[in-house]
């Protein structure tokens, strides 16, 4: 009567299915499943269940004298558990179902009710809660969901869920009608040339002016020519790569049947590979691999910085209504602006339907198109021109800020006692040596020239500040006990403590005390004295 069945998830855990089946005359057929960690236990619940169906034969095989009680949330987690990995929006959007009322109730009495109060509710939103209405097709993805695990629940795991589904169904029938679910609209948002240049201006100057940035400017245009997703572009190995034939291993591609395992080659247009190019110069690749990532990846960054970063630009320039995605749609665009069939666009994009891609087709041209090499060069210009004008203007503001610091007999205000008695020691050894005095001290020409910046925290003179950086690398020494725990360098050009994990970097945040991921934007150089 009973079986167990072993399984093993993606992760590699092995898991152990027991079921009990019982066909006995003048009762209807007898289905019960439970997933264990152990083949032990599932074996000592199918000896439990089976000797309850001996002890109590009415109660467990007549159904009619027992009603059978799970939540659908109870579901969830279990088809979470047991099916292989999702997309990380599924998921999530599956997490929180589970939250909300209707995962309360028993999956087994769910009515077509119970569907349409849980889609006008999501449709209105909830005052009391604080929670916002959504739009009519973020609730058909919900319920397509819901959908999901009750038909995994009857066909995989034996539920008796067939009246549950006919429920569903005829709510759904009743919802699209009202239209209070619906598709989503085709997004047929494009960015324009100007802000394009904008995007490009705004990247370039966060990459010249910042060590540890990421290269955007090159991402965006990437992304551009060859269509590819944010996730989809920092993952693409560099071994993957047959430059002979123009074409690139997409591991993992979107896939509605399931990503995983779907690799597909993508072909590589002229722009594309001359964007392959800027990212293996020496000057980027190397900036790049210093944040830490992969160096087997081209593009060695997290995926949801360069949606973050696209965002906060977009933001910063005063462009609405733009995501990273709409450049995918861009470059389908361009490609069929210069004649692709839609073979010839599958390629490039690796749309699994036709019918995605016939809304590109016989497109008129636009015009004149901004490229890569006209906007970086406008791009350039921009900052050269900026930069002249900013460095003059900083340089001024520089030495009235350090006149009036060297006025200043304020004391120095650090965190740590032992920074503080290394500083006064500095301070102490070298303020009456002759020869310190006569290559440093005597050409500032200030009452103060051990000023110190405590806003900065590090001294105003720039000489003086080279000075204690050498002076602590050689003759200082860091007391781990009196930082913060799990702290692993200290900055001695700044004072930064950090605290290094194998694929972050936080930085010690004294207003809050607390850690703050740095999401990449901190290097670690040889300014740094390691725990």
């Amino acid at each position: 009567m009973g079986t167990v069945t072993k399984r093993q998830t993606k992760d590699g855990t092995t898991r152990y299915r027991a079921q009990v089946r019982v066909q006995r005359q003048g009762y209807p057929e007898f289905k019960q499943s439970k997933t264990f960690s152990k083949k032990s236990l599932a074996e000592d619940w199918i000896k439990r269940t089976e000797a309850e169906i001996e002890l109590h034969p009415e109660k467990m095989l007549n159904p009619a004298v027992q009603i059978k009680h799970k939540t659908l949330r109870e579901f969830i987690f279990q088809y979470l558990e047991e099916a292989d990995s999702f997309a990380r929006t599924k998921t999530g959007a599956l997490q929180h179902i589970a939250s909300l009322d209707i995962s309360e109730k028993n999956i087994y009495s769910l009515t077509r009710q119970d569907f349409s109060d849980y889609a006008i509710m999501r449709r209105k939103g909830d005052p009391v809660k604080g929670t916002d209405g959504v739009a009519p097709a973020t609730i058909l993805k919900d319920l397509s969901h819901i959908k999901a695990v009750i038909v995994h629940a009857e066909f995989v795991w034996g539920e008796p869920l067939e009246t549950v589904l006919i429920e569903f169904e005829k709510a759904m029938s009743g919802l699209q009608k009202s239209r209070i679910v619906t598709r989503s609209k085709q997004r047929d948002r494009l960015p324009t040339a100007e802000e394009l240049q904008m995007l490009t201006n705004y990247f370039y100057k966060s990459w010249k002016r910042v060590k540890n940035s990421t290269p955007m400017h090159l991402i965006m245009w990437f992304a551009l020519y060859t269509a590819r997703r944010e996730d989809e572009l920092c993952s693409l190995r560099l071994d993957d790569y047959d430059d002979l034939n123009s074409q690139w291993l997409v591991r993992d591609a979107k896939n509605p049947n399931g990503s995983l395992g779907n690799h597909k080659y993508a072909h590589m247009e002229p722009r594309a590979i001359n964007m392959i190019d800027e990212f293996m110069k020496p000057e980027v690749r190397d900036r790049m691999l210093a944040l830490g990532y992969d160096k087997n990846i081209l593009i060695p960054v997290n995926t949801r910085t360069v949606s973050t970063y696209f965002t906060r630009a977009c933001n910063a320039c005063g462009i609405s209504d733009l995501r990273f995605h709409d450049l995918r749609h861009e470059a389908a665009t361009r490609y069929a602006e210069d004649g692709f069939t839609i073979p010839q666009l599958q390629t490039i994009t690796l749309h699994e339907s036709w019918n995605t891609l016939k809304r590109y087709v016989n497109l008129k041209k636009r015009g004149i198109r901004l490229e890569f090499e006209e906007a970086i060069r406008v791009a350039e210009d921009n900052y050269n021109s900026y930069y002249k004008e900013w460095s003059k203007k900083q340089r001024y503001m520089a030495l009235v800020d350090k006149s009036d610091a060297f006025e200043d007999e304020g004391v120095i205000n650090v965190e740590f006692d032992f920074i503080k008695k290394h500083l006064d020691l500095f301070i102490e050894i070298h303020q009456n040596n002759k020869y310190f005095k006569r290559l440093h001290v005597n050409k500032l020409n200030s009452n103060n020239p051990f000023a110190w910046d405590n806003s900065n925290s590090r001294f105003v003179a720039h000489d003086i500040q080279l000075a204690w950086e050498d002076w602590f690398t050689e003759n200082g020494k860091v007391d781990w006990d009196e930082l913060p725990e799990g702290s692993t360098h200290f900055g001695i050009r700044d004072l930064t403590l950090v605290k290094k994990l194998k694929t972050r970097t936080y930085v010690w945040e004294a207003s809050i005390q607390g850690w703050i991921d740095s999401f990449g934007q901190y290097l670690i150089d040889d300014k740094h004295v390691e725990k």
